[in-house]
């Protein structure tokens, strides 16, 4: 089967479905936080959970940014090369 898509965008498409992967497990973990704030009464988060947001969040946008920077070059249509 051929494929009109070169390395780069697939590579392109593999950075957005990881970086979203690591925004929805950040905001997982996130609220999965913030119920047990609410529910148990613990204190809030502190210590290494804040390692979290850098973590995912950070890790999860640079990623789809990339993502991004890659696919802006597939350009639709005969023009092409």
């Amino acid at each position: 089967m051929a494929s009109n898509l070169k390395k780069h965008e697939y590579l392109g498409l593999l950075f957005i479905f990881t970086g979203a992967t690591w925004l929805g497990l950040g905001l997982y973990f996130t609220l999965l936080a913030a119920e047990r704030l609410l529910i148990a009464n613990y204190p809030l988060i502190s210590g290494s959970e804040l390692l979290m947001f850098p973590i995912f969040y950070g890790v999860g946008g640079m990623l789809m940014a990339l993502g991004n920077i890659e696919l802006k070059e597939a350009l639709p249509g005969k023009g092409r090369k």
